[in-house]
């Protein structure tokens, strides 16, 4: 190992070039710099971090956020809904906690409400509604990080349709009746000359047939007339 020579006073002292190159594996006596390097790195990952949880949405870093909702945000009902139920993302506070429906000009339809079948659920009985567009403003307070949320939504209950009048049934198409065959129209021949003294026959035993009984009652009438008048003759 080489040595130095000691320092003379009035003397210059010649720099060893040896004790000017740091080591390279920053051992002891030399310059290290793998503290600063390390540090640089902690405080830009610090800058990331902070970036990102800016870009959260405040609900989601420890507020009892809205999950779901019956009805929901923008749902078009045709049934209007007789309770809204909400779930949320965190046990709530229900002493602290209310949901509020409001119509379209601003005015309160229903507000409260209560818990449901769990530590995370609200539910608000409502009114009928009538057709139209209403508000949600739901406030939420964590019973577990003690933080209160609120925001709101709307849902729109459509008109019922119309009822329509039932198709008329076709009207039966007329059947032509089924054709008939012509009957046949009897003809009357035309009388014949032999026609009439037929007729004169007929006409004279219709009164002989009248007239007999006449004839032979004159005839028994007259005979006793005779034997009487021959009675009384001397």
């Amino acid at each position: 190992m080489r040595r130095t020579p000691p320092w003379r006073p009035g003397t210059s002292r010649r720099a060893d070039p040896a004790r000017l190159i740091p080591p390279v594996n920053g051992s002891a006596g030399g310059w290290d710099f793998s503290g600063g390097v390390c540090l640089t790195r902690s405080i830009i990952r610090a800058a990331a971090c902070v970036a990102l949880l800016s870009l959260i949405p405040a609900p989601v870093l420890g507020h009892s956020a809205l999950v779901s909702a019956t009805p929901g945000p923008g749902d078009e009902l045709v049934d209007p809904p007789v309770e809204l139920v909400a779930v949320f993302s965190q046990d709530l506070d229900p002493s602290r906690t209310s949901l509020e429906v409001r119509d379209v000009s601003g005015a309160t339809i229903a507000r409260g409400g209560e818990p449901g079948g769990g530590p995370r659920e609200f539910r608000l009985a409502l009114p009928q509604l009538a057709p139209g567009t209403y508000e949600i403003r739901w406030t939420s307070f964590s019973a577990e990080d003690g933080e209160l949320a609120r925001d709101s939504y709307t849902f729109t209950v459509l008109a019922a349709p119309s009822p329509s009048s039932p198709p008329s049934p076709p009207s039966p198409t007329p059947s032509s009746p089924p054709s008939r065959s012509p009957t046949p129209i009897p003809v009357t021949p035309a009388p014949s000359a032999t026609a009439g003294p037929r007729g004169n026959d007929v006409t004279a035993t219709g009164a002989g047939a009248v007239l007999l009984p006449i004839v032979a009652a004159a005839l028994i009438a007259g005979g006793i007339g005779l034997w009487l008048l021959r009675r009384r003759a001397p």
